[in-house]
């Protein structure tokens, strides 16, 4: 997308988003166009007669934002919950400080069982135990309810899935994200380093919010921890699904942070060669395919 961008000292063009990117990430291409400092915020406003998008975790899509659009730009002073958000450079993770301590990425093993990895650690403190308990409930999940879990969806049929999903080699997704919600009672955010996006499982459903990041081929956890290099042992992870954005917010801000570093796959176009017979394959989708038709799942990438 191509947009043309008037703020108070001028006019600016933003290029390379796309229309699935969320609004949190044109405005922060716009903040990084103009040299914006972190005291004030922003504010988009699209449309004729031109009316401010508050939501910035909306697709641009979504906002009616299309290419070529022209959009004016307002600086306000931040939102509350956001004034105590600052990132907070580490020589290793980023890490965010917010009103109780820091927002740190606690870091999972590459195994192809990241994602159950980060579950286990957010809802059960457990990277390492727990990660083939909770591959059996997703198995079981799928077969007690033949009606949600159809072919269609697993993209293979579904007596296949549960024996995948039980094996070690096997990745996670969103129908797995979407099980554990379920099962624990607690809405799971995906925060995608690429986009800035938030899948947000179960919102609004439950009482309580837990956080994983995703950079395109890898699933982290998200905690609180009370210094900013502070041993695991004091991390938080689980936090009431109120109305204070401040963690969501800190949640963007690290993924932005990670952004900025490259510290993601592009899992559309990324280059993949399958270590057991040598295919050479371009993005996710190939991967899941070629691991579905043949069993084939040590994959590396290359440039």
């Amino acid at each position: 997308m191509r947009l043309r961008v008037r703020h108070p000292q001028g006019v600016l063009t933003v290029e390379d988003l796309t229309p699935e990117q969320s609004v949190e990430s044109l405005c922060k291409a716009i903040e990084s166009l103009i040299g914006l400092s972190s005291e004030k915020w922003v504010q988009v406003s699209g449309g004729f007669p031109p009316k401010p998008i508050t939501d910035r975790n909306i697709s641009l899509q979504s906002a009616g934002i299309k290419n070529g659009d022209a959009l004016n730009v307002t600086l306000v002073d931040p939102p509350p919950s956001l004034r105590n958000v600052m990132p907070v450079s580490t020589s290793s993770s980023p890490a965010i400080a917010v009103r109780d301590g820091f927002l740190v990425q606690r870091v999972m093993d590459d195994d192809n069982s990241c994602l159950f990895r980060s579950i286990g650690y957010v809802l059960e403190r457990d990277s390492s135990t727990m990660v083939h308990a909770l591959r059996q409930v997703v198995a079981q999940a799928i077969q007690d309810d033949p009606e949600t879990y159809l072919d269609v969806l697993l993209g293979q049929p579904r007596s296949k899935y549960i024996e995948w999903i039980k094996k070690d080699t096997s990745w996670g997704g969103a129908i797995e994200l979407s099980i554990f919600s379920k099962h624990y009672n607690v809405e799971i955010v995906s925060v995608d380093v690429q986009t800035g996006r938030m899948d947000r499982f179960g919102e609004g459903a439950f009482s309580e919010r837990v956080f994983i990041l995703y950079s395109g081929i890898h699933y982290d956890a998200l905690a609180l921890s009370p210094m900013e290099n502070c041993s695991n042992e004091f991390d938080e992870t689980r936090f009431p699904a109120s109305n204070d954005d401040s963690l969501l917010l800190a949640a963007q801000e690290l993924a932005s942070v990670l952004r900025r570093d490259h510290k993601y796959t592009d899992v559309a176009n990324f280059s993949l060669k399958c270590e057991n017979c040598q295919t050479g394959l371009v993005g996710e989708k190939d991967a899941q395919a070629h691991a579905m038709s043949t069993g084939h799942t040590n994959f590396v990438e290359y440039t």
